[in-house]
């Protein structure tokens, strides 16, 4: 799936760099007389904002659960100090488990590591690891145009050898090869199930003098050599794709080009993070800088792990950045929906929605097998069941009707939530070839639906049998399907009569008003919504009755019942998957939001890299697997709260802190991005810029008072709308053009200027006990 409408350069100009010496956004006597808009966008020192989420090794990375990540998409790198340096390298794609290619060792490294003025830096902005010490410095990436972790090194003993060990553990059993100073350990995987081949290889060489490459044993390779008369040497490990055949030969493809790669590595890196959306938070106690880092973690964890043909994480766990061997949570062959979703939409409000593109191929590509899977496990059903638990084969072993119910067993909402997210992706991309692709797919998931409800008693159409995701088992009518078809129905009715499907239009269109209301029951007193049309007990923590909220946006913050839903919610914040801080933003509860997030971090955020765990407080000297889940939720819930759009309204800090000051942007539904700076829980200016031909409907983000738009641009001239002190004003946007929305008694023209900046981190950044960085 294609970008859509933006072209990098287009993307890049959203935010722009300031000029050298221009000032960094700063608390100042007069902190609300500020904006950082000007000449049409807002002016972000992109470098500076992001460095100030760098992650600061005051000391060496000693244990494996305080490695740093390093990716490039397809490969990743687990990196840490023990035995000098060591690094685990990954790739996405060695199914069916996910194996890894290996560990590299450098001991000559070990003297740097121990030095005592050693320092060391996860540099996000520009995608590698640095490390001084002892008068020698490392650096450490994976390049951005070919599967290979480089590491360069410096201030090394010209005199003394040096070698680089790569091995495997018992369990394993790789081809080795070495010669001509090129090491190489290769292994396939077959899957009995569907009969595919994976693998890898892993083949190093260096940058040094009198290279030699020798087997060592069955599981490990080794280079000796000696650094170049400066003290510098580079070592290069390739890890592509293998299916078997002569190792030498794949080992010399693996290092093709090896010579280079830094500079577009580096501009890579540079053009993703000028292209995102950025955002700046400060706090009194240092709260929303450790949010603006985990939000930062996440979009870079994003850039380095999902350019593959299938996402990277599942089931919440990112193996691409595991240092612990072949060590897997759950099924690694399989991926959970749920954990999926959350990074997906952080994606939507960043403006980096092209890193979903992976998410929509696993099932965009597995279509006919979900079909086929539907047609022989789903007794009566068309079209296709989209399993809440698929395999990478296209498996749908959780759509079986003749099979009993259990965790994942009969939950079909996915379907509609893919749609749903492909629809969206639309919406921010304005890019019509993504819904020609989706249409087969909406086709058949709004065929299995018509197939599967049945008529009641009440003349209603009703769901039996099916699952409240995994909450309730075998349950009828649940919430989150029935908020998914009033969503989904209309959208596919109007595709398929695009498309010439008339009676796939009619028949859903005849189905929504037949569909049930939802069911509601009494907790603590209040009305609230229930899970299903029935009482069946728990046996996983999700709230399927906030369901309506998110991700359908059927309801917002002026809604009674959802507001009562949710303060009555049975399950609190369980999970590093848990959503509650998002609810909350979109029910314009700051304060709720705020909590929620700090206590969340403290509960699931155990890694100094900034992943988390499945559970809270584990610890993370005993655990084997990173979780991405938690981070995704902490971005999602800081652009909800600066801006959301959901319900066709765009909203201005709707649930923005009062305490924490933020400069950023945010893309809306229609692509438009939104920028603002709130001090004291009040915006300054507003600036859009239009993505193309719309009518915004947005909401006064200073109620009561007067407002007007005027051209973004200039930020002068004759009023394009107000002045009003409606409660939504009503914007005809041209795609192209900025627009700046200002206070009648406060105009842009009273604010000085001056940018948002930033400087590197200098400590690590502390909440409570956990930590961003290794201290």
């Amino acid at each position: 799936m294609r970008r859509g409408w933006k072209c990098a350069a287009a993307v890049a100009g959203a935010a722009v760099l300031v000029a050298a010496g221009a000032p960094a956004l700063a608390q100042t006597a007069e902190p609300a007389r500020t904006t950082a808009w000007r000449n049409g966008a807002l002016r972000v020192d992109t470098a500076g904002v992001v460095s100030r989420s760098d992650f600061v090794l005051a000391k060496p990375s000693w244990e494996s659960y305080q490695s740093m990540p390093l990716g490039n998409g397809r490969l990743g790198a687990a990196l840490w100090a023990q035995d000098g340096f060591k690094a685990q390298l990954n790739r996405a794609d060695t199914f069916p488990n996910l194996k890894s290619a290996g560990q590299l060792t450098v001991p000559g490294l070990l003297p740097l590591m121990r030095a005592p003025d050693y320092r060391g830096r996860l540099r996000l902005y520009d995608g590698e690891l640095a490390q001084q010490g002892g008068g020698m410095s490392a650096r450490s990436y994976v390049r951005a145009d070919r599967d290979q972790f480089v590491l360069e090194v410096t201030g090394a003993d010209p005199d003394k050898a040096q070698t680089a060990d790569l091995r495997l553990w018992q369990g394993r059993t790789p081809a080795a090869y070495a010669r001509q100073g090129v090491a190489a350990l290769a292994e396939t995987f077959k899957d009995a199930a569907s009969g595919s081949l994976t693998g890898a290889v892993a083949a190093m060489t260096a940058d040094g003098r009198g290279v030699t490459a020798k087997v060592v044993d069955g599981l490990t390779v080794r280079l000796t050599f000696r650094p170049n008369k400066d003290g510098s040497f580079r070592i290069v490990t390739g890890v592509p794709a293998y299916t078997g055949g002569d190792v030498g030969k794949a080992a010399g493809a693996a290092l093709a080009g090896a010579s280079d790669g830094a500079q577009r590595t580096e501009a890579y890196w540079h053009r993703f993070w000028q292209g995102a959306a950025p955002m700046r938070i400060s706090s009194p106690d240092g709260t929303g800088e450790y949010m603006e880092q985990l939000r930062a973690q996440q979009l870079y964890m994003t850039a380095a792990t999902m350019r593959s043909a299938v996402p990277s994480s599942h089931g919440g766990v990112i193996n691409m950045f595991s240092p612990w061997q072949d060590a897997v949570h759950w099924s690694a062959d399989y991926w959970w929906h749920f954990n999926l979703r959350q990074p997906v939409y952080t994606n939507l409000g960043a403006d980096t929605e092209e890193y979903n593109t992976p998410y929509f191929r696993l099932y965009l590509d597995r279509l006919k097998q979900m079909r086929d899977w539907t047609k022989g496990h789903w007794a009566g059903a068309e079209g296709a069941c989209v399993a809440e638990y698929l395999r990478y084969d296209g498996t749908a072993e959780a759509c079986d009707s003749e099979r009993p119910p259990d965790w994942l067993n009969r939950i079909v909402s996915t379907g509609p939530e893919v749609v749903h997210n492909l629809w969206l992706q639309y919406r921010y991309t304005r890019d019509e070839s993504v819904l020609d692709e989706a249409y087969p797919l909406m086709r058949d998931v709004a065929r299995f639906y018509l197939s599967i409800l049945r008529e009641g008693g009440d003349g209603k159409l009703h769901l039996e049998h099916v699952n409240a995701l995994e909450t309730q088992w075998d349950t009828s009518d649940p919430t989150p399907d029935l908020a998914a078809m009033r969503v989904i129905f209309p959208i596919i009715a109007a595709q398929a009569d695009r498309r010439g499907d008339a009676a796939l239009a009619r028949d859903l269109r005849a189905a929504l008003p037949r569909l049930p209301d939802f069911r509601t029951v009494t907790r603590n007193g209040e009305q609230v919504i229930a899970w299903s049309g029935t009482d069946e007990a728990s046996h996983n923590t999700q709230n399927p009755d906030t369901e309506p909220l998110f991700p359908w946006g059927l309801y917002g913050a002026d809604s009674p019942l959802m507001q009562a839903t949710f303060r009555n919610r049975v399950f609190v914040q369980t999970r590093e998957w848990s959503e509650d801080a998002l609810l909350a933003a979109r029910l314009g509860l700051a304060g709720e939001m705020r909590s929620l997030l700090v206590q969340g971090t403290k509960d699931f955020q155990i890694f100094p890299s900034g992943f988390g765990s499945h559970g809270k407080n584990d610890d993370p000297a005993k655990s084997t697997n990173y979780y991405n889940g938690w981070n995704a939720v902490v971005g999602s819930s800081l652009q909800e709260a600066l801006v959301q759009s959901y319900q066709g309204v765009v909203r201005v800090a709707p649930a923005w802190p009062k305490d924490w000051d933020v400069a950023g942007s945010v893309q809306v539904e229609g692509g438009h991005r939104v920028s603002t700076e709130v001090r004291g829980g009040e915006p300054n200016v507003v600036g859009i810029q239009a993505a193309g031909d719309d009518t915004l409907r947005i909401a006064n983000p200073w109620p009561g008072q007067k407002v007007r738009v005027v051209d973004g641009a200039t930020g002068r001239g004759r009023p394009l709308a107000g002045p009003t002190a409606a409660g939504v004003i009503r914007l005809a946007v041209k795609g192209g053009h900025s627009y700046l929305l200002e206070r009648v008694g406060e105009p842009y023209a009273s604010f000085r200027f001056q940018g948002v900046g930033g400087q590197p981190a200098t400590e690590v950044r502390r909440l409570g006990d956990r930590t961003l960085g290794v201290g």
